[in-house]
């Protein structure tokens, strides 16, 4: 099983961290894409830029690119530059957007979840055509694009990373995407992180997830994204408290527990997992433990 570093912090700077990651043993960096959650966020593009000229080794990969901020012909786009400066290292991960605040306060809209995933299947195909043909004609619902030819293409395909949730999602994005990455929809269908809704998902949950994604197409790779906090218990206490006992409980804890955690998820077909840290320092203690 892989396991990816996310950085969503400007604490750290993106090349330092996507060094250290490949030292200690990461199989991927990431970036997330927002403007600001529990504190700003580093900039995608730049902050992968930096990844790939620091690293040789892992895969580099968005965490994943917000829909709601960019047009997807901007996204296919930076994808194909990144593929070029990774040396095929690159992954295009595009995801729906689900952030209400950071819309709104940046003089955005923020459509509805219909909406929100109506686009998104649009946005994927529009990027599929752009990756195969370096073309594109698309007239849908929410986009119309008429390109004629895009740049250079890559020598290798770039594959196209999707997050999936709700059943609508799984049944309609799985077919169209090289790799999907469980999301707990009901965590953020509200247009924020739900704390309540985080805490009462369960394993059974997962796995429920993983069958339906597999009932619509049982080849292709599935990964997970979580959040970790890794340390003594005085350290990830408050988090324990605020997660419970369930599913996102198991990766609470020591540097030992958490990585027995996140292995014991391949046994549930998971073969990728993003972990993002609840607590900084994380991902640190995560890497000294895979030493």
């Amino acid at each position: 099983m892989e396991l990816f570093a996310n950085l969503t912090s400007n604490r750290y700077e993106p090349g330092a961290f996507a060094e250290a990651a490949e030292a200690g043993g990461f199989d991927g960096v990431t970036c997330s894409d927002h403007y600001w959650l529990r504190e700003v966020f580093p900039h995608l593009w730049v902050s992968l830029a930096a990844m790939a000229c620091a690293t040789e080794r892992v895969t580099i990969a968005p965490s994943f690119a917000n829909n709601l901020f960019r047009s997807p012909f901007e996204f296919a786009q930076a994808s194909m530059a990144m593929a070029r400066l990774s040396k095929g290292r690159f992954e295009a991960g595009l995801g729906a957007g689900w952030t209400e605040q950071e819309m709104l306060a940046t003089g955005q809209s923020f459509p509805d979840g219909r909406t929100r995933a109506r686009m998104y299947r649009e946005a994927l195909l529009i990027v599929r055509e752009l990756f195969t043909t370096g073309a594109c004609a698309f007239r849908g619902e929410h986009y119309s694009m008429d390109v004629p030819k895009l740049a250079s293409m890559p020598s290798e395909p770039i594959p196209l990373v999707a997050s999936v949730g709700g059943p609508w999602t799984v049944r309609n994005i799985t077919p169209i995407v090289d790799r999907v990455e469980l999301k707990f929809g009901r965590t953020t269908r509200n247009g924020a992180l739900d704390t309540a809704a985080l805490a009462s998902v369960t394993r059974h949950e997962l796995v429920a997830m993983v069958d339906d994604v597999r009932a619509v197409r049982e080849d292709i790779p599935i990964g997970l994204f979580l959040l970790v906090a890794v340390g003594d218990d005085a350290s990830v206490a408050p988090i324990r408290d605020m997660v419970g006992t369930n599913l996102c409980g198991e990766f609470i804890g020591s540097p030992t527990k958490v990585l027995d955690s996140l292995r014991s998820l391949e046994a549930l077909g998971i073969s990728r997992v993003q972990v993002t840290e609840f607590l900084p320092g994380s991902i640190a203690a995560l890497a000294e433990a895979m030493a």
